[in-house]
C-alpha cells in the first residue's frame, strides 16, 4: 500500500476575474489590465473556465488603452504647465 492520494478531479470554477477585469478597466485602468492578464493566465492553466475569455481580453486591452491615454493626458498637462510657466504666464493678473 502506498500513501498516494488520488488527484482532485473537481471541474475548474467559473471565476469572476474576467468580469472584474472589464469593470476595473473603466474605473482603474492599470488594475483592469493586470487583472485581465491574471485571468487569462488562470484560464490557460485550467484553474478557471475559459467561457469568459473575451471579457478578460477586453478588460486587458481596454485597461492598457485607457492607461496609455491617461499617461498622454498627464504628459500634455505637464508640458502645458511648463510652457505657460516659461512664457511668463501669470493667472492672477
Amino acid at each position: 500500500m502506498s500513501n498516494v492520494t488520488p488527484q482532485n478531479n473537481q471541474p475548474a470554477s467559473d471565476g469572476s476575474l474576467p468580469v472584474v477585469a472589464l469593470i476595473l478597466a473603466f474605473v482603474v485602468p492599470l488594475a483592469g489590465a493586470i487583472v485581465g492578464h491574471i485571468a487569462l493566465n488562470q484560464m490557460r492553466d485550467g484553474r478557471i473556465v475559459d467561457t469568459n475569455k473575451s471579457l478578460a481580453k477586453a478588460g486587458m486591452i481596454l485597461g492598457w488603452v485607457f492607461t496609455g491615454l491617461t499617461a498622454l493626458v498627464v504628459a500634455f498637462y505637464v508640458v502645458l504647465i511648463v510652457w505657460l510657466g516659461s512664457a511668463g504666464y501669470d493667472p492672477y493678473m
